[in-house]
């Protein structure tokens, strides 16, 4: 009976050692996709002229072939590009310009990131602004009516000022990027702890039978 319990027991403890470590492999890979940490121009920002280098840097090392970005204008038409930088040894930079000519609007940055570790692809983009958006329209003076004894005052309509449209949106409108999947690993870690605290509560009722 005794060998019974200690050889139950040892079964369970290499249960729940590869439960755990089946549980960190798989929270390891879900966090383990390319996920954009710094851009040059930076997302949301506003230049008097257009960049010299469009400059995108990831977490992870990225697939030469699959990974690179697109420049698009406001009205979809592509004006850039840019692929993986050989100069970085890391392999975590896409490099890239806008087209001779481009003047002032807004520009999106479309990636896409692939990871050979765990090959998966993400995609994302950032945006900035060149110059002013639109012009704001300015009011014409308003002309000086000559008064008159023949003839009421004309009495000029009010015309409601329209709105500029915003220059590349604000932050909270923007497309997330490289979000990890906390729901994923938070249901792996329960799962883990729930095997322990089993695993547990069987090896205690084993020890009073």
């Amino acid at each position: 009976m005794k060998h019974t319990i200690i050889t139950t027991q040892r079964t369970m403890t290499v249960g729940l050692v590869l439960a755990l470590v089946l549980s960190l492999l798989l929270i390891g890979s879900a966090m383990a996709h390319a996920k954009l940490v710094s851009s040059e121009p930076q997302d949301g920002a506003k230049l008097d002229a257009p960049p010299a280098k469009i400059t995108l840097v990831f977490n992870e090392e990225l697939g030469e072939q699959e990974s690179n970005f697109t420049v698009t204008d406001a009205a979809g038409k592509q004006v850039g590009d840019g692929k993986l930088d050989l100069n970085d040894l890391d392999r975590k930079t896409l490099t890239g310009t806008l087209d001779a000519g481009a003047g002032n609007g807004v520009y999106s940055v479309n990636w896409v990131g692939y990871t050979p570790d765990d090959k998966e692809t993400k995609e994302g983009s950032v945006s900035f602004t060149v110059g002013a958006a639109q012009a704001q329209p300015t009011a014409a003076p308003a002309a000086t009516a000559r008064p008159t004894s023949a003839a009421a005052p004309t009495t000029q309509p009010t015309v409601a000022p329209t709105a500029a449209p915003a220059a590349g949106g604000s932050p909270s409108t923007l497309p997330h990027t490289g979000a990890a999947d906390l729901s994923l690993v938070g249901m792996l870690v329960l799962a883990a702890l729930i095997v322990l605290a089993g695993g547990l509560v069987l090896r205690s009722s084993k020890r009073r039978g």
